[in-house]
């Protein structure tokens, strides 16, 4: 009988984050037809029993960072104990190690991803990034603007470059309960509109500029609520400005990731104040769950929210243009909800997890069907 197919994916750690959700959702789908190996060259994540649950192989190598020099033979050793046909690389950190490896193992096809705009490589990164691109067969990027930012910053060939966007499962984000019901489980305001924010307290999405815009909101309007959900380094720090501010009442901080569909069905609307992003898992999800979204007009945003139709953009990213246009949704209550349909079913349309699956299992056996006539 004719083996299937193997891939082996190679990443830090399989944490609760957004290209970890995306590759689990992959792996799942994919499970009918490829032999899966995940590697993971830190620690294994939270995630891990989704893809030891999807039957994945799964290699934790428990190494420092992707400057470790233990990496490269630790993966080949790894490589030669359950040789794929297919290596992607899904990080940047452990792409030259990977392939580097995996050239060495005698691995058919080398893939690389790219999930955000760059801009914080140094000289140093983009010297390995154009080792690595040396032996890597194709980049998947998850976004056009993604795309644009690999062509440029790493010169490489645009028909290098594929766009593969990222999938959500649509229907996982419809609350189970009533509104009323869902606000009163998580102990927010009845009374209230509910504006809310996922995503990682990190610096790119810009927790402070969010605080800037509930400043002006609030001295505006009385009736708002501010609902944060996330986890990361700066959580203990926002946290503590808001109580400075004297917000706690008007504010709430979740980080579960678990209840997101009913945390979605408790808001009235949800927003993104990223200084830069790929293509946002978090305005999916409220797409998904029937949201209007406000979001700042960066990286492969524009091409996941229509502007005026599923949500509003912001071309000037400042406090004042995200104020005007969540107070713009308030004051059109019919608009909102018109904006929240329309992009629940543009997510339904054009971003289903199963049109990403089958994306990129078009893209393996194409590459695999490319080396055997090579």
């Amino acid at each position: 009988m004719t083996r299937r197919p193997r891939i082996a994916w190679v990443i830090p750690t399989l944490k609760t984050g957004g290209t970890e959700v995306q590759l689990v959702r992959l792996m799942e789908g994919l499970a009918d037809e490829f032999e899966l190996t995940l590697i993971c060259t830190r620690v294994e994540g939270a995630l891990i029993g989704d893809a030891r649950r999807a039957g994945a192989w799964v290699r934790t190598l428990g190494l420092r960072s992707g400057w470790d020099p233990r990496t490269a033979p630790r993966l080949l050793k790894a490589f030669r104990r359950h040789t794929p046909d297919v290596v992607h690389s899904c990080l940047f950190g452990f792409d030259w190690h990977a392939l580097h490896a995996a050239r060495r193992a005698n691995v058919k096809a080398c893939v690389t991803g790219r999930r955000e705009l760059a801009v914080w490589q140094k000289a140093r990164h983009r010297w390995f990034l154009a080792r690595a691109n040396r032996l890597t067969d194709g980049i998947l990027a998850n976004s056009r603007a993604v795309r644009e930012d690999v062509i440029a910053r790493e010169g490489v060939a645009p028909e290098q470059v594929q766009v593969i966007y990222n999938g959500v499962n649509a229907d996982a984000f419809l609350p189970q309960q009533p509104q009323p019901d869902l606000r009163a489980r998580f102990r927010l305001p009845q009374d209230k509109k509910i504006i809310g924010m996922v995503a990682n307290f990190s610096a790119v999405k810009d927790h402070h500029f969010l605080l800037e815009v509930v400043d002006r909101l609030l001295s505006q309007r009385n009736d708002l609520h501010f609902l944060l959900v996330g986890a990361g380094p700066l959580r203990e720090g926002i946290a503590a400005r808001i109580q400075r501010r004297g917000w706690d009442a008007c504010c709430t901080i979740r980080s579960t990731a678990t209840e997101m569909a009913d945390l979605y069905g408790a808001m009235d609307i949800s927003i993104l104040c990223s200084q830069r992003e790929g293509f946002p898992n978090a305005l999916m999800e409220s797409m998904a769950a029937g949201l209007p979204v406000v979001a700042p007009a960066v990286g492969g945003i524009p091409e996941l929210v229509k502007d005026g139709q599923t949500g509003l953009l912001l071309s000037d990213r400042n406090p004042d243009a995200m104020t005007a246009a969540i107070l713009q949704l308030l004051a059109q209550p019919e608009r909102a909800r018109s904006m929240g349909a329309q992009g629940a079913a543009r997510i339904r349309e054009h971003f289903g997890v199963q049109r990403m699956v089958g994306a990129h299992r078009d893209y393996y056996l194409n590459l695999l069907e490319s080396k055997r006539g090579a």
